[in-house]
Order: structure tokens, then sequence, then C-alpha cells
């Protein structure tokens, strides 16, 4: 569980948005500070990457990002 919140607030941090519980987005190519964090927590078999070209809703998600 310390890994877990850890990786959340780390995520906050660096800009990242909650989708649902167990998923964060951000609109930038940020794999390897994923894996860099995974790492640190030691928790990388559980956590996954996923690049998305489109999402449903995108544009509430794009005016959060100022994009």
């Amino acid at each position: 569980r310390y890994a877990r919140d850890a990786l959340r607030q780390t995520l906050n941090r660096l800009g990242f948005l909650q989708l649902q519980k167990s998923c964060f987005i951000h609109p930038y190519e940020c794999k390897n500070e994923i894996d860099f964090v995974s790492e640190v927590f030691q928790i990388s078999p559980h956590v996954h990457y996923i690049l998305a070209r489109s999402l449903d809703g995108e544009e509430v998600l794009k005016k959060h990002f100022d994009l």
C-alpha cells in the first residue's frame, strides 16, 4: 500500500490527471519517467504504460492540460 500511495502522489506532483482510481493520464510521452518511478518504488511488474492516440471526451482533457 505504501508504494501505491507514493506512486499516486508522485504522479500527481508530476502533473498527471487521475482518470480513474488506478488510471492516470498525461498529454506527453513519459515512459522513461514512469519506468524510473516504478523501479524506485519496486512495483514495475504492476505498472502498465499505455500510449493512446485518442480518448472519449478528450476535449475536456485538453482543456484541463491547456492544450
